[in-house]
């Protein structure tokens, strides 16, 4: 297979493609628009917006919708500088195409890529452009059927009125004129205080179909003449088929074959497997059930997780291998000093769709059908395999029902495609929810050792931070990789605290187990050490954590970020923090057995600032009940509040699953788990009471789909702390605690 590096911070910028009425596509610095059309029908550059003449306003959205929103946020960015009638806006998912803007060539990652909370903040503005072009052209078509200036026109809900005598046109019967006009080299943007869509709830534009069944996901997806696949495959990584029996198989109804296909390395590594064919995806599951299969499961097959843990332990105690950065001089301690581990597992993603895909592969031709969260990586690894050109494979994207970093990862379109390479017809792979625990890309297990040391006057002096974790770029690109270690989220030049001296370093111990991107992955990781740490620092030194944690933030100056150039308000974390505070009325008195932890931090390359504040109440030995969590967030400009409100809440409710139940542990190389029974997932009876507040802000937009995660799990901590004992082990459960 070929290798192709991947770097998930890299979510950059537009989409294209539709056909009929009024089109519009980004208006890049510096790329001439395509001509008007002749027919004055459509225009038709690089297409995001259809305005057709009965009325109808279509927004094709470029970002892949797993439940987080962009089909309706994406969409209201369009409608607010449009003036549309938001009732009248639908979305529709952008056909994919290798080569959408001709000559345009973004940095990083496809422009189809949705990941790292950046949807929002890459397509905000050209969003916005592509809206207020379509209004200007439709004001310039009214302007000139009343023989007026443009300037002497105005635009509101769906109509363009002539303020000198009042008439309406509705943008319906504007469209044909409006679609020969010259598209302008520049507009006029709204400024955010007449935001008249932006800002508000709207519901999903596809919540009725969700609601109803209709909604069509990839696992719905029905080709003429496919056929099924439900895939044995080798429970370690890097084993190999030795022999396989399929003669029991003969006995059920609708089985067809069974075929093979063999592990590969860099960048998917999937397992070695044997794929049952049948008429139906029952047939196939049921059929693979009688397969005897030998498997040689090479020399990595006695790994587990708990000797993973003890080797980071003795690898903490080690200079980190890699340095990745420091200020100051740690070297000289003051006079007070504290050290502490802190250990995270390996986690799943638990989507609640399951892993599927459909592939049909004949000789010169591949149609592919599926929800992915990195389409041109996908394509591009896939085109290799079949032997064609990227442009040459027909790609249809999918609604996924859950991404969470997921669909990051294509092995599953691999599976598919490798197995109707042999078939010659198309073929659905369906993964159960075994597969798709026991077979998933997991985050990494991790261990931090945390030192300190502060003067006689309780001044913060030095900080270090050693990593130790089982990386994600050596899976992805191989041993060799040059790729930075996974450290962003405060452990590196991106920490909010103001402390003058820091180190931090990293480890890499390998693994014989695959691992990916996990929503929040590396925030997570690394702020439920530093938040814990820092919260362990103010007891130690008797003071209130909330107003230590102020005490580093109030007064600092903004920076931006070595190497990334991420800008860093320190005053928004100290925001976030307080709000949180006051919400949970944390400074006023506390029932008995009652106890409040807060938790903050920079969401780095999704300019968000977020925090936590959680109140428990022990209820015995290791036994609490969560009374309630507070959740705040300053985003900058807030797209959809009825969006943001879901993200959070949802974020929340993921966060606490990894908090207090969640884990993934290996024996034998084997991932134990084997389903929602076993690889525990927060059910209703765990969410407590959740509120969310927002910090209003006038900066440009920052993303909301991993900002809530990282301080749910050191906030509860913190409060478990303040009840007598920290934790330093997630999840919870691990040690004994439990809850309700």
């Amino acid at each position: 297979m070929q290798t192709s590096s991947i770097n998930r911070r890299n979510f950059i910028k537009i989409s294209s493609l539709a056909g009929g009425g009024l089109v519009l596509g980004f208006l890049l610095p510096g790329k001439g628009m395509a001509a008007p059309s002749e027919s004055g029908d459509f225009l038709q550059p690089n297409a995001y917006l259809k305005i057709d003449k009965t009325g109808k306003i279509t927004v094709f959205v470029g970002r892949q919708e797993i439940g987080q929103g962009v089909n309706t946020a994406l969409p209201m960015i369009v409608a607010e500088e449009l003036d549309a009638d938001w009732k009248n806006v639908t979305a529709e998912i952008l056909p994919y195409s290798t080569n959408p803007i001709p000559g345009y060539k973004p940095d990083g990652g496809g422009i189809y890529d949705t990941g790292g909370s950046q949807s929002i903040m890459t397509d905000y503005t050209e969003l916005r452009r592509v809206g207020a072009a379509a209004r200007l052209m439709l004001i310039t078509a009214a302007a000139n059927k009343w023989k007026v200036q443009p300037a002497q026109c105005i635009t509101e809900n769906g109509f363009v009125i002539n303020t000198l005598t009042k008439a309406r046109l509705p943008y319906s019967a504007l469209v044909g004129d409006a679609a020969i006009l010259p598209i302008p080299k520049d507009v006029v943007l709204k400024q955010p205080k007449d935001f008249k869509i932006i800002g508000k709830p709207a519901k999903k534009t596809n919540l009725k179909d969700i609601l109803t069944g209709r909604a069509k996901y990839g696992i719905d997806v029905k080709v003429p003449g496919m056929v099924f696949a439900s895939v044995e495959r080798c429970p370690v990584l890097d084993g190999k088929l030795t022999s396989v029996d399929d003669s029991a198989c003969k006995q059920v109804s609708g089985f067809i074959k069974t075929v093979t296909f063999e592990s590969s390395g860099v960048p998917m590594h999937l397992h070695a497997g044997v794929a049952v064919i049948a008429t139906t995806i029952w047939s196939a599951m049921k059929a693979r059930k009688l397969l005897k299969i030998t498997w040689d499961e090479g020399a990595n097959n006695k790994q587990s997780t708990d000797d993973l843990f003890k080797t980071f332990a003795a690898k903490a105690n080690d200079k980190p291998v890699k340095e990745v950065y420091k200020k100051g001089d740690v070297t000289n301690t003051a006079a007070n000093t504290l050290e502490l581990v802190f250990a995270e597992p390996f986690l799943a993603h638990g989507t609640i769709e399951p892993m599927n895909f459909i592939a049909d592969v004949r000789p010169g031709f591949c149609e592919l059908w599926g929800g992915l969260q990195l389409p041109d990586w996908t394509v591009q690894i896939i085109s290799a395999e079949v032997g064609l050109k990227p442009e040459q494979i027909k790609t249809n994207l999918t609604l996924s029902g859950g991404g969470f970093g997921r669909r990051l990862h294509f092995d599953f379109a691999l599976e598919a495609v490798r197995i109707s390479k042999q078939i010659a017809k198309p073929v659905k792979v369906i993964w159960d929810r075994t597969d798709d625990v026991r077979n998933d890309v997991y985050r990494p297990a991790s261990l931090h050792a945390m030192k300190a040391s502060w003067d006689n006057n309780g001044k913060l002096q030095t900080w270090q931070h050693h990593k130790v974790q089982t990386s994600i770029e050596v899976m992805t690109e191989g041993p060799d990789t040059k790729s930075p270690p996974d450290m962003l989220g405060g452990a590196g030049s991106d920490l909010w605290y103001d402390i003058p001296n820091v180190y931090t370093g990293y480890t890499h111990v390998d693994f014989n187990l695959n691992r990916g991107w996990v929503r929040a992955v590396e925030l997570c990781v690394n702020v439920f050490p530093v938040e814990s740490f820092i919260d362990e620092i103010a007891r130690k030194l008797n003071k209130d954590p909330l107003q230590y944690r102020l005490s580093l933030l109030e007064g600092r100056a903004a920076f931006e970020t070595e190497g990334s150039k991420l800008h860093l308000d320190p005053q928004r974390v100290a925001n976030a923090l307080k709000l949180a505070a006051e919400k949970i009325s944390y400074h006023e008195p506390r029932k008995k057995n009652h106890y409040i932890g807060v938790a903050t931090h920079f969401f780095s390359f999704a300019r968000s600032y977020a925090a936590h504040a959680v109140e428990i109440e022990m209820t015995g030995a290791k036994k609490f009940t969560i009374k309630k969590i507070v959740s705040t967030i300053d985003c900058g400009i807030i797209i959809n509040l009825d969006g943001l409100m879901n993200q959070m809440e949802g974020g929340t409710v993921f966060a606490l699953s990894q908090a207090l139940m969640s884990e993934i542990t290996v024996t034998n190389s084997r991932v134990d788990q084997d389903g929602f029974y076993t690889y525990q997932v927060a059910r209703m009876p765990d969410i407590p009471p959740i509120e969310v507040y927002t910090i209003p802000s006038a900066e440009e937009p920052g993303g909301i789909g991993e900002a809530s995660l990282p301080t749910l799990a050191p906030a509860l901590c913190n409060a478990l702390a303040a009840a007598g004992e920290r934790p330093v082990r997630l999840p919870l459960s691990k040690d004994g605690w439990s809850w309700g």
